[in-house]
């Protein structure tokens, strides 16, 4: 990941940054690439937010934009709330993932509910 512009702005509590990225794979998702701004400029990810992901038709690279918040509460207000979905929403679902019921007859019950909803 390459920084092609950064750009501090204090009235909007956050830091813009504007990365050149090459991967032989696919494209990465925005939670990756959160995890990977995060990473890389040593904050939390919650704080991080993937504004777009433009790749580069027929090529490796691709630029990303990204925002990074000094404070959650103002990223909840400056922010689209689709866009907060977005990084929000397969979090929620590998969490919801990992409780996965332990009794028999849970398992039986959750079973029949797959079933009927085919």
């Amino acid at each position: 990941m390459e920084i092609l512009k950064e750009k501090e702005m204090p009235l909007l509590s956050r830091k813009r940054i504007v990365y050149e990225c090459d991967v032989k794979a696919a494209t990465p998702s925005r939670l990756d690439m959160a995890k990977a701004v995060a990473k890389q400029q040593g904050v939390d990810r919650d704080l991080v937010i993937i504004k777009h992901i433009y790749p580069k038709f027929g090529d490796t690279k691709f630029k990303v934009i990204a925002h990074i918040y000094s404070d959650k509460q103002v990223m909840g207000q400056m922010e689209p709330k689709k866009l907060l979905e977005k990084h929000k929403a397969k979090s929620d679902e590998k969490e919801k993932a990992k409780e996965k019921p332990t009794t028999d007859e849970q398992i039986k019950e959750e079973d029949t509910e797959k079933k009927v909803k085919v």
